[in-house]
């Protein structure tokens, strides 16, 4: 097929229809980023005219563009592998947290119905709900008839950490349960007495033994009130 020869000028660009035709399908391949296949179109043979340098030109940019195409998508991986090792990093600080919040709410079944929470360090908002929450969870679970919450390993109490501790009381009260408090040290006596708190309705003793013990009389004097109607049809 003869050259084609725009009439501009000195400055025109002489070509022939299937280089065009090769640039333009070069152009398609391209746009749908097969980089691959686009430079091997580009690889023919120039012929040193005004239309190579289009040529050559367009295939450095091609390789700029398949570069800069390379290091994005590297950087793609990278970001997605980063992302993958936060999201396992996050995963395991959830599970590790989970794992804090049972270790530091142990609800012991000590008796059959008889539950106890041992609490030990700072009692803030965030624990005392998580706290509550699983005690109710358990007493339902269990059907308990008594929760002995321990604040032995608490040294000192303000009026907030009070406040928690009775509003548990009374939502242990509210499943019919009993709730006992143990572990009150001369220092916290002292704390609650001058603060007001009203204990009103909440059993308090030393420690945890004296409660057991509360608790076992309690059991005793319960079965011999249920006891006393059969002993005296005995005797009658």
């Amino acid at each position: 097929m003869p050259k084609k020869t725009p009439q501009d000028g000195p400055e025109g660009v002489e070509f022939t229809r299937n280089r065009l035709e090769v640039l333009i399908q070069a152009l398609a391949y391209a746009a749908i980023d097969d980089f691959d296949y686009c430079m091997s179109l580009m690889r023919g043979d120039a012929e040193g005219d005004s239309f190579a340098r289009l040529e050559m030109e367009f295939t450095d940019f091609l390789g700029k563009l398949v570069g800069a195409k390379t290091a994005l998508n590297e950087a793609l991986v990278r970001a997605e592998e980063s992302n993958r090792e936060l999201e396992a990093k996050l995963e395991t600080i959830e599970r590790q947290q989970a794992a804090i919040r049972e270790l530091s709410t142990p609800i012991i079944e000590v008796w059959a119905g008889v539950l106890c929470l041992p609490v030990v360090g700072i009692v803030d908002s965030q624990r005392s709900a998580e706290m509550t929450e699983t005690l109710l969870e358990t007493i339902v679970a269990k059907q308990a008839r008594t929760a002995i919450v321990d604040i032995t390993g608490i040294e000192a109490m303000d009026t907030k950490t009070a406040d928690h501790f009775i509003k548990m009381a009374k939502a242990v009260r509210l499943l019919g349960a009993d709730c006992i408090l143990s572990g009150i040290n001369p220092s916290i006596a002292q704390t609650l007495t001058h603060i007001g708190v009203d204990l009103t309705g909440i059993r308090t003793l030393r420690n945890l033994r004296d409660a057991l013990q509360f608790f076992l009389r309690e059991q005793a004097a319960s079965h011999l009130v249920k006891l006393q109607p059969l002993v005296e049809s005995a005797q009658a």
